[in-house]
């Protein structure tokens, strides 16, 4: 049975994909060829090691469910420290109610509370008034971070609004495991009091924890492809087990009475960081290891790995379904294939070539210096970063630490700029789990070759340059209504060598606050536009065009042009003296911004677009919007902002139009869409801009009746999150498709 165990381990995984996965019937064929290669081999105790291992794996997944709806009660909750965060006046974090792990959030009351919470040094117990229970809500739109896949990994599947906390006190562990996160707990508020790069690198690197509040550190690392160094791994476990195997042999400890320490202090460790599932992965098999040795059983590298695999799949068989899971294993696997003599340069290139179709399918973009980024930050971290590290966590009262954490803020402010620079970074577009299959495997292969040119190689170089190429240059073009909320921003496409055009870009309105109830949050341009661009591949927008001032329309413009190439913006005539505005044209002089006003038109790749509105200098009220009809592939579209009525009727007395598809106005407002526009122009279908329960009622009743009585057609964000609708100019051919009901035919009516 030598190194066969790697058939049921893939068996398992290919059955945690079918059972979570949307690409179902790829990881049905999958498993399929994988049990007609083991019928092919003609081993019936390994065909009968499947049957077993695989029926009970599925009966093990079909076992993690989310338990019966919790209802809004008083509950007795237990909180550690170490599980929460504090974001201004928010308090969130992870508790057990009712036998399942739930999120919580909890508005803080005051300043005082507050900075009690964050000087919390042991877990408390209090009777929590649960006043709201909800689902984990999904995206909204294809290319956001799926966080309710992110939590359904961990089986959370719930979210609670707490509104009061009464006779909170201290909790008393209970065992052992809770033992062990109190130490964690207390060891993190010591390392606290160090300056801040040291205390990051010693709470991430030896406790395995991150508040957060470095999320552009860590963004940075990411993009460089060096944030495995920062994530408790395999590195770190065999420095850990290196050390102390050194240390007892130093003091003539004989090397089976180290193992036996290791048996116990391992699994100890992993509680203590935290338990997450890179560092479960090494510290099994570190111990399946010790085990074997110990039992005089001979079990090749591959059959540990399997074993390995297998059992972080049983214990909890999501815990590989995201990008860290499948990153930790797949690199682990590679070190056992990767040809003995590749120097450093060619295995750093080679596990490269193996990690990056996961980290382009993520992160629809990786950097070119992800090589030398490797080469050069490894020794630095190994020799440098992590023996200041645990030095300052043993002797962290040492005023030269303030002199390293100087150094560590030239690094880093370098290594920003760097991330920072676009030149650097290719984004690549999000690829289908076919070539990423297919790209995995050829760079699998390519680990054990000897020469550098290789055919597995250039062919992978084809398919990974083909794949970016097929998301560059698309066959069809589109416009998409970006679910932002409350607020409008249509993303338009052109086919083959693409242009891009976004007509406004959302926001939402602050409200004054105390400084100490101030949370920072990344807005609908950096969770959902711009993830969405980098998904389609696409590395700059030609044009925005603006349709008015109000904040719900253009509030995120200074972030997208802060974060995303912008050659051109666009507004109605006057919106130039408005402050805002003033403001941004001074702060982006390589930008070009222009006025338009009615009576202008201007055509790019295909698409004619005409100005109808604003007739003369404006100030960008509702009744001022920017007003857009387009010609697209043949059909019209008419763009309106938050035009109003009297507006609209403005623009019929001086054109007649008739448009295929209306941007309802004012998100469905009944001072919009009125009955002229609607009998003139007589849309096929409305497409309103809203928010799922929004305070002002959008869309009006009134409106919904309008489009009712003229037999127009209509679609809310609300309902459909993104909103596509497709053209495609080589068959003539368009269609609607929508990220949270799939594709609807407009023919048959539209889906409810």
């Amino acid at each position: 049975m030598k190194n066969y165990f790697i058939f049921p381990a893939l068996l398992c995984y290919f059955m945690a994909e079918v059972l979570t996965s949307d690409h179902k019937i790829i990881w049905i064929i999958l498993m399929l060829l994988l049990l007609l290669r083991v019928i092919l081999l003609k081993r019936p105790l390994l065909m009968l090691l499947m049957i077993l291992l695989g029926g009970t794996f599925f009966i093990r997944v079909n076992n993690i469910k989310a338990t019966s709806e919790i209802n809004p009660q008083e509950s007795k909750l237990v909180i550690f420290p170490d599980h929460t965060k504090i974001n201004g006046d928010l308090l969130s974090g992870d508790t057990l109610v009712d036998g399942q792990n739930v999120r919580f959030i909890y508005q803080l009351k005051n300043l005082k509370e507050k900075q009690m919470w964050q000087s919390l040094s042991d877990p408390v117990e209090f009777i929590g008034s649960i006043d709201n229970v909800e689902k984990i809500k999904a995206t909204r739109n294809p290319g956001e971070f799926d966080y309710q896949k992110f939590l359904s990994n961990k089986n959370i599947y719930y979210s609670i609004k707490l509104v009061k906390m009464n006779d909170l006190k201290t909790y008393i562990p209970k065992t052992i495991v809770e033992r062990i996160n109190v130490l964690r707990i207390h060891y993190l508020k010591k390392l606290n009091t160090l300056p801040k790069w040291l205390k990051i690198h010693s709470q991430s690197l030896l406790l395995g924890y991150s508040n957060g509040e470095e999320k552009d550190f860590f963004s940075s690392l990411s993009v460089l492809g060096i944030i495995h160094l920062f994530s408790l791994s395999g590195l770190h476990v065999l420095i850990f087990v290196t050390f102390f195997r050194k240390f007892f042999s130093t003091i003539k400890v004989i090397r089976e009475l180290t193992d036996w320490m290791l048996l116990f202090l391992l699994p100890a460790y992993g509680v203590l960081v935290g338990s997450k599932i890179g560092i479960w992965r090494a510290i099994l098999l570190t111990l399946i290891g010790i085990i074997l040795t110990k039992s005089k059983l001979q079990f090749s590298s591959l059959d540990i790995f399997s074993l390995t695999l297998m059992i972080c799949l049983f214990v909890q068989p999501k815990s590989i379904l995201d990008m860290g899971g499948q990153l930790s294993f797949l690199l682990s696997f590679s070190l056992l294939f990767i040809y003995k003599s590749s120097n450093a340069l060619m295995a750093t290139f080679k596990l490269n070539l193996v990690s990056l179709p996961i980290i382009s399918t993520y992160t629809y973009q990786f950097s070119w210096l992800i090589l030398i980024a490797n080469l050069l930050f490894v020794p630095f971290f190994s020799y440098v970063i992590l023996p200041t590290t645990i030095l300052s966590s043993i002797l962290p009262d040492l005023s030269i630490w303030n002199l390293v954490n100087d150094f560590f803020e030239i690094i880093y402010s370098f290594l920003e700029n760097i991330s920072l620079n676009r030149q650097f970074i290719l984004i690549t577009g999000k690829f289908s789990l076919v070539v990423v299959l297919i790209l995995i495997v050829l760079s699998l292969f390519n680990l054990e070759t000897k020469n550098v040119k290789n055919i597995y190689l250039k062919s992978y170089l084809f398919v990974f340059t083909m794949a970016i190429i097929f998301n560059k240059v698309p066959l069809f073009g589109q416009v998409s209504l970006i679910d932002v909320g409350q607020g409008d921003s249509i993303l338009i496409t052109t086919p083959f060598i693409r242009k891009t055009f976004l007509i406004d870009t959302g926001g939402k309105l602050s409200f004054p606050q105390r400084n100490w109830q101030k949370r920072s949050s990344k807005n609908q341009v950096e969770t959902s536009t711009i993830p969405y661009l980098k998904s389609k591949g696409i590395n700059k927008i030609d044009r925005v065009f603006l349709s008015h001032k109000d904040v719900d329309h253009m509030g995120n413009l200074p972030t997208l042009l802060d974060q995303f190439p912008v050659l051109e913006v666009s507004f109605g005539s006057g919106l130039q003296d408005n402050k805002s505005i003033k403001t941004i044209i001074n702060e982006h002089p390589k930008i070009k911004f222009t006025s338009l006003k009615q009576g202008d038109n201007f055509e790019t790749n295909g698409i004619i677009w005409n100005v109808l509105w604003p007739k003369k200098r404006s100030i960008g009220e509702n009744g001022d919007s920017l007003t857009l009809l387009a010609s697209i592939n043949g059909k019209s579209w008419l763009f309106t902002g938050d035009l109003d009525i009297d507006s609209e009727k403005k623009i019929l007395n001086d054109y007649q139009i008739k448009i295929d598809y209306l941007k309802a106005g004012h998100h469905g407002s009944k001072t919009s869409s009125g009955n002229d526009l609607l009998k003139k122009a007589k849309p096929d279908i409305a497409f309103i801009s809203a928010g799922v329960n929004n305070r002002y009622g959008h869309p009006n009743k009134e409106t919904i009746k309008r489009y009712d009585n003229h037999q127009v057609q209509h679609m809310n964000t609300a309902d459909y999150g993104m909103i596509t609708w497709y053209y495609y100019p080589l068959m003539q051919n368009n269609k609607i498709k929508t990220f949270l009901k799939g594709e609807l035919i407009e023919n048959n009516g539209i889906k409810k």
